[in-house]
């Protein structure tokens, strides 16, 4: 944004929460950060590609620090749902019976209702591809290590991630993980 203002220009970054559903469907979450003035100006461009528009200030990284929380966030709650499958399973139950229970109670988000059955079924279809997922997990623990606020849970998920990546599931969806998970 420096380089931009140097020249007299104005900056906002507008990273996205969603993928290529909310793409096509019109329900992003942008997370901005920058002039405030060129938020208001392209208020109509963002309301049609998304659902929420958040700002943080004029401090430009705002929007991706929040997109790496999320992601970091997202990421930890996928690892956590792989390992349940991949536990379900190997004690002999049904890992579709698994994931309609966490559907029917305090666990059920579109995150389960999506995942867990193509965990279940083996089938990634990249929405996320798996490579993205683990660069903001990573990048993530780096910037909790930069605080010197070790994040221990997302570093184990990184973990992983990074065995999924070693398995080759790089290009397919980040539900993937749940292959490293059965090894």
């Amino acid at each position: 944004s420096e380089a931009v203002h140097g020249q007299g220009g104005r900056f906002l970054e507008a990273p996205v929460s969603g993928s290529k559903k909310p793409a096509a469907d019109g329900v992003l979450i942008f997370l901005t950060a920058g002039d405030a003035d060129v938020l208001e100006a392209s208020k109509v461009e963002l309301e049609a590609m998304g659902k929420a528009t958040h700002f943080y200030g004029d401090n430009v990284g705002g929007g991706t620090r929040m997109k790496l929380v999320v992601n970091m966030t997202m990421g930890i709650q996928i690892a956590a749902l792989a390992e349940g499958v991949a536990l379900c399973e190997a004690t002999g139950l049904d890992s579709n019976d698994f994931v309609e229970v966490l559907k029917e109670g305090a666990m059920s988000s579109p995150l389960v209702a999506i995942k867990g059955p193509a965990m279940v079924k083996r089938e990634y279809p990249p929405q996320f591809p798996l490579e993205h997922a683990q660069k903001d997990m990573r990048f993530a623990v780096q910037l909790g290590d930069d605080l010197g606020m070790p994040l221990a849970v997302a570093a184990a998920s990184n973990e992983l991630f990074k065995r999924a990546r070693a398995a080759g599931k790089d290009k397919e969806d980040c539900g993937a993980v749940v292959e490293a998970a059965r090894k």
